[in-house]
């Protein structure tokens, strides 16, 4: 209610304004017409009976209304009390359907069956189900008494049979049918103003869905394209790093680079964090299906994070079971290293001395898959055995010193669990505070049934890949520059355009064995060029290995249906990059044969 109302109101509107339910509303309009109803007729009652000297109704009469009076005033003071109001009004609707009965007709006329339905009708609509079935059942056991009693009990009471004097009792009949009419039609009037109350929220609920998924779709561009400007410059700084690791740089340069190459992958690392906490609450990512040696692509991640180890005079340990050698795995390696990143950057930073052991074993093995048991072990702060579930969740700290003393978002143990409920996979965590921890989960790779190929390839060329030839579509110079110089360094022949017209004006005068394309270019996208290429009429062109370069996290289910092989995310590691142009190769043969 929002105002009390004050004890003399008899406003009937200012009741019904201080209830804003139209359903509740309509109960009070019902109240009312039936209580006037029955005071006009209390009053008809008392005029016709003294004038026929019916002294037995005309007190009956003036006591009725008295009652209703009283249980107006109260429902226009305090409409609240509507509840109470009704089994009032509904009692004596009771005793007057048995007096009529029993006391003054003797007999079931139509009064007497106009006020049972009436007193059907208020409890029904007014109490419920429930206290609508009970208030029936009495109202209408005096009916069945009588008909089951019918001539064999004596009904002479002390008073004579005393119907109401014409017409008084005429009069009553036609307001009972009023009364009984406006009842039904105030509440289904309140129904229908209901339903189109709800149907305008309804309506309202889908302009707001509307607007969310309007919104929903202007974040995902505004992630896409922040996405893209914060990854491409960061791939110019990671490219170049490791083209000047692998320059022969002398010892002190080769520190500093190792240094600019840790924190580069530090701010990737972040950038993919924040990345994905958004598309969380955005759409289920999606995994790709990527076939490459877990064991080698262990090694890789280690010989990264080594170097951040070795700043602190800690010892890396990578643990690999020989089982994992020559086992080509088809899952998604971009996502696994993000667990991996997250996982051990994390021992890194919260130990101090010791070391940390990465240790992957196999627990089964068959044709078609493998079951692999990772574990990163440091002996560093350890956690409380109280926080082992709320380190899990996002922006969230063991202890609320750490963010103060070591820093972090909160975001990589969230997103750890998150990517590992895509693998099928959930987190472990064994720790106690101040003796090291150790986190593990275990995944089961499907194996590449291509890998006897690709390990006949490697005995025939190794790692050879000079004999490719590749188109490159990035508009993007600095990219265009770094891509030239790692392709260089396999001594691979590039071709370099700017956008996807050029790209595929280049597939449609010369022949490649691949394209890495970027999506987000002038004049013609990478989505559109890799259709018009597709559509060449030459089958060898059209069925080409295409690589998407996509800086973007919510694109690569568009990617992998809209019809590229692959992709790699920007920033783009070299020896990822490796793996997609040995696909590549293979793909090329398989064409051709």
């Amino acid at each position: 209610m929002n105002h009390p109302l004050p004890f003399f109101n008899w406003s009937l509107r200012k009741a019904l304004d201080s209830e804003p339910d139209s359903i509740v509303k309509a109960r009070i309009r019902i109240i009312f017409t039936v209580l006037l109803f029955s005071l006009l007729k209390a009053v008809i009652v008392i005029v016709f009976g003294a004038a026929a000297g019916q002294t037995s109704h005309v007190v009956r009469g003036a006591i009725v209304f008295c009652i209703y009076v009283g249980l107006v005033k109260m429902l226009l003071y305090k409409p609240t009390r509507i509840i109470q109001v009704a089994h009032v009004m509904i009692v004596v609707g009771i005793l007057v359907i048995w007096s009529n009965i029993f006391i003054y007709t003797h007999k079931i006329n139509l009064l007497t069956v106009q006020f049972m339905f009436m007193l059907m009708l208020s409890s029904f609509y007014i109490l419920g189900r429930g206290l609508g079935i009970t208030y029936s059942i009495i109202g209408i056991l005096p009916a069945a008494i009588y008909i089951i009693s019918k001539g064999k009990i004596d009904l002479n009471y002390i008073y004579a049979g005393q119907e109401l004097a014409s017409p008084g009792y005429e009069i009553i009949v036609l307001l009972n049918f009023v009364s009984i009419i406006t009842s039904h039609y105030l509440f289904f009037d309140a129904l229908r103003v209901h339903i189109n109350e709800k149907e305008a929220l309804n309506q309202q609920l889908q302009i707001a869905i509307a607007e969310a998924n309007m919104l929903a779709e202007s974040r995902a561009n505004f992630l896409s394209t922040m996405s893209h400007e914060l990854r491409t410059p960061l791939n110019s700084v990671v490219g170049i790093t490791e083209l000047l690791l692998t320059d022969k740089p002398e010892e002190r340069q080769k520190e500093n680079l190792n240094l600019l190459q840790f924190s580069a992958i530090d701010l990737l690392a972040l950038i993919n964090n924040v990345l994905d906490f958004n598309k969380m609450n955005s759409e289920e990512p999606v995994l790709e299906k990527v076939p490459f040696n877990l064991g080698v692509f262990i090694e890789n991640i280690c010989s990264v994070l080594r170097v951040k180890a070795m700043s602190k005079g800690l010892e890396l340990i990578a643990d690999i079971d020989k089982e994992l050698e020559g086992i080509t795995v088809i899952s998604d390696p971009t996502r696994l290293s993000q667990v991996m990143y997250n996982l051990v950057g994390n021992a890194i930073k919260f130990t101090e001395e010791g070391s940390i052991t990465i240790k992957l074993w196999v627990t089964e093995q068959t044709e078609q898959s493998v079951n692999v048991l990772f574990s990163i072990t440091d002996t560093g702060i350890g956690i409380h055995a109280d926080n082992h579930e709320t380190v899990f969740e996002l922006f969230t700290q063991a202890e609320a010193h750490i963010m103060h003393k070591y820093g972090g978002t909160g975001l990589g143990l969230a997103i750890v669990k998150k990517v590992l409920s895509l693998f099928g996979s959930t987190i472990k965590l064994e720790s106690s505070s101040g003796n090291g921890s150790m986190f593990s989960f275990a995944i089961s790779f499907a194996v590449s049934a291509a890998q006897e190929d690709r390990k006949e390839m490697a005995v025939t060329n190794g790692t050879n890949l000079s004999h490719l030839k590749i188109l490159i579509a990035e508009d993007n110079d600095i990219v265009r520059l770094v891509l030239k110089k790692q392709l260089g360094m396999m001594n691979i022949h590039a071709v370099l355009v700017e956008n996807g017209k050029e790209a595929y004006e280049a597939c449609v005068k010369n022949h490649f064995h691949g394209i890495l394309m970027d999506l987000q270019m002038p004049e013609m996208d990478g989505y559109e060029a890799m259709k018009l290429i597709r559509a060449l009429p030459d089958a060898a062109k059209a069925n080409m290995y295409i690589v998407a370069f996509t800086a973007s996290i919510t694109e690569q289910e568009k990617i992998l249906e809209s019809g590229f092989n692959t992709f790699l995310y920007k920033p783009i590691n070299i020896g990822e990059l490796q793996n997609k142009l040995e696909e590549m190769a293979l793909h090329h043969r398989e064409v051709l044969s």
